[in-house]
């Protein structure tokens, strides 16, 4: 089978899609590799496609995507993981992702929009993205479990997938996708390998000053509460 794993942009979709993917022996793909030609990266260096310069949707496969319900990009058969990340993290992620990856490997020519002006903005995508994808799909998996129980939530996962993998495997799984060892595999994909970030909940904290909580709060507050990030909005 297909299976797609869909995050709002730097929720950690990366991760799963490799704990998936190794876990049940299946190639791994960016749907955004295979639909557009890069050329700021070498895809036959990504790890991922193993010296493929053109990737393509195998039959069964892991696919990361960033598509929103009934994209016509997504619209072949497959099984669909919605994953989840607290919007703040993810706003901060996001933005180092593109002030600093980004730009440093020609994806960007620039990046200049102000935080606080960035936070705004990307809180509402986020809201309207998860939001989305909460009307059609009756459940939702959320990134930091896997930071607290990477393999108890991957086995998790299978279950939902309806999938089983032998405990040695998914123990393998998660000691081949440490933080270090994916930063090392991706070495040679790029020029400036800087994305693979330490993932920590709550980073939000060292960033958001009074006012971006406030603009947060206004954009997607209440969504935190329903998705149990928060308990209300004394935070």
């Amino acid at each position: 089978m297909k299976i797609v794993v869909t995050e709002y942009p730097k929720s950690g979709g990366n991760w799963i899609v490799n704990l998936l993917g190794d876990s049940l022996g299946l190639p791994k793909r960016d749907l955004y590799d295979v639909l557009s030609n890069h050329s700021h990266f070498d895809l036959s260096r990504h790890p991922w496609y193993g010296g493929e310069s053109h990737p393509t949707l195998a039959d069964s496969c892991v696919i990361k995507s960033h598509e929103l319900p009934g994209s016509q990009r997504v619209d072949f058969e497959a099984r669909y993981i919605h994953l989840v990340r607290d919007g703040r993290d993810v706003i901060v992620s996001r933005y180092f992702y593109e002030k600093d990856f980004c730009v440093a490997n020609g994806i960007h020519d620039s990046f200049d929009i102000p935080f606080d002006e960035y936070v705004a903005r990307v809180a509402r995508e986020w809201c309207e993205y998860v939001t989305a994808w909460l009307q059609v799909q009756k459940s939702h998996f959320r990134y930091e479990e896997f930071l607290r129980d990477p393999a108890g939530s991957l086995r998790s996962l299978l279950a939902h997938l309806g999938l089983i993998a032998e405990d040695s495997t998914v123990e393998r799984a998660v000691a081949s996708n440490t933080r270090e060892k994916m930063r090392q595999s991706l070495a040679g994909a790029f020029r400036h390998n800087t994305f693979v970030r330490k993932g920590i909940s709550g980073d939000w904290r060292n960033h958001f000053s009074a006012e971006n909580v406030h603009a947060f709060k206004e954009a997607a507050g209440p969504l935190l509460v329903h998705l149990g990030y928060e308990t209300g909005a004394n935070w």
